[in-house]
């Protein structure tokens, strides 16, 4: 299974297209969220079964520091929008 975008009327795809699909017909149905990847399942009950993240000393300090300057600067481009309005 390979996966697309429709956009604008055209299929846009999102990865390599196998060469041995060369000429054939394919069918494409939307993937919705209660239609998961076939492997989601397997793929999450993998990541639960490595635990807990494990953070180096001083991590979480960084990520928590980069994630306020996320806010910050989402909040002043917004504030920008906001301000740019008539």
């Amino acid at each position: 299974m390979i996966q697309a975008l429709i956009h604008e009327g055209r299929v846009e795809v999102q990865e390599p297209i196998p060469a041995s699909w060369e000429g054939q017909t394919v069918h494409i149905v939307p993937l919705t969220p209660d239609d998961p990847l076939p492997d989601l399942e397997d793929r999450l009950t993998a990541l639960h079964q490595m635990g807990p993240a494990e953070f180096e000393p001083g991590e979480r300090e960084q990520i928590r520091a980069q994630l306020g300057e996320l806010d910050r600067v989402s909040a002043a481009a917004l504030a920008a929008i906001e301000g740019g309005r008539p």
